[in-house]
């Protein structure tokens, strides 16, 4: 192959260039400078989609409601026109996380309009969107939770127009709030009277999950999903041991320590004639109970009644704390496996005497908070509000460690009428007690050195029903419920926020929190799952 120089110069030192490769390179050029660029790639612009803010968790009622999902409210194209059939494919699938076989496209339309017909459980829905021109797909995630109108919301119990006890239900479970009136009238129970509570026992396993109704003439428990029941649905069904008379529960702990449901693998039973129970849930099958505990190692044949109020932690309940009005002291529970209880060890370091016989005082109420509750630290307080006849006494105690942390005197010319008040709320953010005298809402600042007690202006005179503070939906908000009732317009539940002015308590009302013609509300609880 010949070459030729890329310079004339006779000592050039470049390169030769061998002549074929020239030869190439100008057949090269010569094609490309014929070819006539008609610019047709058959290439498309990207059609950009761009998912907007949107609700995408959804709680519905079986053969209730229709769930409406409307494409055009969230999703923007740089191309075409979101109802152009011809050009846009909807597709919208849903399946159960925990059944495989449970799988469904539940419509092909731009407007989801789906009458909700699957079990109640949660499922993740998915949208699925195709162009057609440019064969492009994206994909948007829901979860929807399906359940019965009883499956979540606040439970109500109180007493109807002619005494007897009623409850009611604020159901949260759909898309819109429904008020479920008459579940003892239609459970299948006898008319009970002296309404104690009305609670769900939390999310735990399938045999400890029940809803319970307490009364003082009978407890009993009902369908999750229907709330029936019968007579035969009573405690004495999850006893290991038959007993001579009816064990009927009047407090049941702990309760759920989140919106979710979330509860501890133990629970305790306080039953009306003072039996105490105690049972672990991962333990003893099917959630059943061993003997009482309200006993102590050195006669565990004599029983020491426990009152209505047990001490525990909200964040961890592996111990509890119970009183004895008979004995006026209290106890210490730290153990399901062995069936008794023990007296509490004096420190040095107490506030106050476990052992009350030398004082002269007696349990008035008990209450457990969230104040101070972080993790491995205490995890809350427990407070007891104590009288001696004349003056008051504020007992604050950790249950984790079994300190007697702090106690507070209240003497008659402060608050005459405490010992003697209709109801009583202890803050979980401020050292406040609320209590209720005469149909007036006083708030008493404990706080060593600012004692005092003020009057706390509601927008109604109607009489109050209840006080109590919600420890479960907003954990931490100090969220004050309080139940009001006269004869024309039955009962209301109004929500409130404590303030933080540290000069002054105030109480802000939640306009969106407001519940009309119910029942004569004694108490409430929340219930999340089924």
């Amino acid at each position: 192959v010949s070459t030729l120089p890329l310079c004339r110069c006779s000592n050039c030192a470049l390169p030769q260039i061998p002549v074929l490769y020239i030869l190439l390179g100008i057949m090269l050029l010569s094609i490309v400078s014929c070819y006539d660029d008609e610019g047709n790639y058959d290439y498309h612009d990207i059609n950009e989609v761009t998912f907007g803010e949107i609700n995408t968790m959804y709680n519905v009622l079986l053969n209730i409601d229709t769930l409406k999902i409307d494409v055009g409210d969230f999703v923007e194209m740089s191309q075409g026109d979101l109802t152009d059939t011809d050009r846009f494919e909807y597709l919208w699938v849903i399946f159960s996380p925990s059944d495989s076989h449970v799988k469904d496209t539940i419509s092909t339309d731009r407007v989801l309009s789906y009458p909700v017909t699957l079990a109640p459980g949660t499922y993740n829905l998915y949208l699925k969107i195709r162009d057609r021109v440019t064969e492009v797909q994206w994909k948007k995630q829901f979860t929807v939770t399906v359940g019965t109108p009883y499956s979540r919301g606040i439970l109500l119990m109180g007493e109807d127009a002619n005494g007897n006890a009623d409850a009611q239900m604020i159901s949260m479970a759909g898309i819109d709030t429904l008020i479920l009136k008459d579940i003892l009238k239609n459970s299948g129970l006898p008319t009970l009277h002296g309404p104690v509570s009305f609670l769900h026992t939390g999310k735990q396993g399938e045999d400890y999950r029940q809803i319970w109704v307490l009364t003082e003439s009978g407890s009993y428990y009902l369908d999750r999903e229907t709330l029936q029941g019968s007579e035969s649905n009573v405690f004495d069904n999850f006893l290991l041991e038959s007993y001579n008379e009816p064990m009927i529960p009047v407090t049941i702990v702990p309760q759920p320590s989140d919106i979710d449901g979330k509860v501890e693998s133990q629970r305790a039973v306080v039953c009306s004639n003072g039996k105490l129970f105690y049972t672990s849930l991962s333990i003893l099958a099917y959630g059943m109970y061993s003997f009482p505990l309200n006993c102590l190692k050195t006669d565990m044949t004599k029983y020491i009644p426990a009152s209505e109020y047990l001490f525990y932690s909200i964040q961890s309940f592996k111990k509890f704390i119970w009183y004895s009005g008979e004995t006026n002291r209290f106890y210490k529970t730290e153990s399901y496996l062995y069936p008794y209880s023990d007296t509490l060890e004096q420190k040095s370091t107490d506030a106050f005497p476990w052992d009350q016989k030398g004082t002269g005082r007696t349990l008035i109420y008990g209450e457990n908070t969230w104040n101070e509750a972080k993790a491995w630290v205490c995890d809350g307080n427990s407070f007891a509000l104590m009288g001696d006849g004349t003056n008051a006494y504020i007992y604050k105690f950790y249950v984790n460690n079994m300190e007697a942390k702090s106690m507070y005197e209240i003497t008659s010319n402060v608050a005459s009428d405490i010992l003697t008040a209709d109801f009583y709320a202890f803050s979980s953010t401020r050292s406040v007690l609320f209590y209720v005298k005469n149909n007036v809402l006083y708030a008493y600042n404990y706080d060593k050195g600012n004692e005092r007690v003020e009057t706390i202006p509601l927008e109604t005179t109607d009489q109050i029903t209840m006080l109590k503070f919600d420890l479960t939906m907003e954990p931490m908000k100090d969220a004050l419920f309080i139940a009001t009732y006269n004869t024309a317009e039955g009962g209301t539940l109004r929500k409130y926020y404590v303030g933080n002015n540290p000069d002054k308590v105030e109480l802000k009302a939640d306009p969106t929190a407001v519940w009309k013609g119910l029942t004569k509300v004694k108490n409430m609880s929340w219930r999340a799952v089924l």
